[in-house]
């Protein structure tokens, strides 16, 4: 029994979209043979309290060159700073935002960043304002 024509037409169109699919498999297939860029692996968290004592040490320093005063210290792994313009917000500016005018002077010059308080082995940033009340702003990392 002969096809109809739009069953023919249908035929056709499926043998092309076949052979598409096809083709696609394969120039990916030869595209996936070049080698892969090397893994770099990411060094192992400092687990040394001196490390992060010395590092909200320097971080105390740069507040102050800011004139910007704040107590940071390392409590563990918990970066515990009391900064009169602490909030969720600006813990978020402090680590990624290197547009923010508030915080950039600070960013620049210690270089902090969630990565960077990972590789000195701190797990979370503690915010304090100071109110009486109020429950300190925490990122973890």
């Amino acid at each position: 029994m002969p096809l109809a024509k739009d069953e023919l037409l249908g035929l056709v169109f499926a043998g092309l979209v076949g052979a598409a699919a096809l083709a696609t498999f394969a120039y990916r297939q030869t595209k996936s043979a070049t080698p892969a860029a090397p893994v770099t692996e990411t060094p192992a968290p400092i687990n040394d309290q001196a490390a992060r004592d010395d590092f909200a040490a320097m971080l105390e320093d740069v507040f102050d060159q800011d004139q910007n005063p704040a107590t940071i210290r390392a409590d563990g792994t918990t970066l515990k700073i009391k900064w009169e313009m602490c909030s969720k917000q600006m813990i978020g500016r402090l680590l990624r935002d290197d547009k923010n005018y508030q915080v950039q002077n600070i960013r620049q010059l210690s270089g902090i960043s969630p990565a960077r308080l990972k590789s000195h082995g701190f797990t979370k940033v503690e915010c304090d304002d100071g109110r009486k009340g109020l429950a300190p702003a925490v990122e973890k990392l």
